[in-house]
């Protein structure tokens, strides 16, 4: 998934929507966890630049943590594209709704958001 990493780097609107999504959990993320604020701004520019910002030694390792999250998460949903699209392309599935009933857990998305091989066994 290094090339999907690669792709987004070049693409400044790809970049953008990813910060964007990075940020958006962070905040959210961080509202549901603790009770004191984060800095909106300082996180924007941590994003930008992990060695910039005014963000604690604890926020910073929260930041991280986040972006691996919806890291894997971007990885986790391209590989289901394409998985789906090529399980269609040699007709081994209908459609998406038949290669969720297959592949996907019959509760939805596991709570960690990672879809191992196993999940279903």
């Amino acid at each position: 998934m290094q090339e999907l990493s690669n792709i987004i780097r070049q693409d400044p609107i790809l970049y953008a929507m990813i910060t964007t999504d990075k940020r958006k959990y962070i905040m959210d993320t961080w509202c549901c966890t603790y009770a004191e604020p984060i800095d909106e701004d300082a996180v924007a520019l941590f994003l930008c630049d992990a060695n910039r910002g005014n963000l604690t030694e604890e926020q910073k390792a929260f930041a991280k943590e986040r972006c691996a999250e919806i890291e894997r998460s971007h990885q986790n949903a391209i590989y289901r594209v394409f998985h789906c699209n090529e399980m269609m392309r040699q007709k081994l599935v209908p459609g998406p709704a038949e290669y969720s009933r297959i592949f996907l857990p019959a509760g939805g998305i596991p709570e960690h958001g990672i879809i191992t091989p196993c999940n279903g066994l």
